[in-house]
């Protein structure tokens, strides 16, 4: 009858062993719970930096490629030009370019567009700015803003976007070119571009890059 008793477990012993995996058990998930919100805070962190550079990639490679032509006529609007002004947080630039990539065959379209660079108001959300990029098919002397074109969010929840421009004949920086003015009509040497972007903590993250621009006098006769 001693031996019996003496090879069971007590009811103490039992709630003890029990206290003490339900304790190695927490532990376990909250190590486990901690490692998955890292892992999801480290890919955040790598696809916002990842989605700012290629924002400011494709915007040096487009502003490297902008031209502006020899145009004739009194029209109100030319079908290439270099326009940049301060819109508050996001500045907005327009300017034709190069850089057009025709990716379906069969359309209207050549080697040649308008792009533009614009801030917007999230439709899901009035407090998150995106910076936008619309592109036209064509170049036509009309007004950019109602040509056909097709419009998407290049960087997502930026805090500001501002452009710099070089005036190579002057030697200074400006803030702002509009190549319809006269004595203007000739595009920057270099675009320095600021995009400052808000991170997966809710802090403010700057990015910047230059453009040279190649071809810098009006092309054509």
């Amino acid at each position: 009858m001693r031996r019996s008793r003496d090879a069971g477990f007590t009811l103490i012993e039992i709630l003890l062993a029990m206290a003490i995996l339900a304790f190695v058990t927490t532990m376990m998930w909250g190590s486990f719970s901690q490692t998955a919100r890292n892992k999801r805070a480290l890919e955040a962190a790598q696809e916002r930096v990842h989605t700012a550079r290629v924002a400011l990639m494709r915007m040096a490679r487009e502003l490297e490629m902008a031209y502006i032509g020899f145009e004739t006529g009194g029209a109100p609007y030319t079908r290439t030009f270099f326009t940049a002004s301060s819109q508050g947080a996001v500045d907005e630039v327009s300017f034709s370019t190069f850089a057009h990539q025709r990716l379906r065959g069969g359309l209207a379209e050549g080697d040649t567009s308008i792009v533009t660079y614009y801030g917007e108001r999230d439709p899901d959300d009035s407090k998150v700015t995106n910076l936008m990029r619309r592109e036209t098919r064509r170049l036509q002397a009309d007004d950019p803003k109602t040509l056909t074109g097709e419009s998407y969010v290049l960087c997502p929840d930026v805090a500001r976007v501002k452009f710099s421009f070089y005036d190579f004949k002057k030697k200074e920086w400006e803030k702002a070119w509009d190549t319809h003015t006269v004595g203007a009509e000739y595009v920057p040497s270099h675009v320095r571009i600021t995009l400052i972007v808000i991170d997966e903590r809710g802090q403010e993250v700057t990015y910047s890059t230059d453009a040279r621009l190649r071809i810098t006098e009006r092309l054509g006769t």
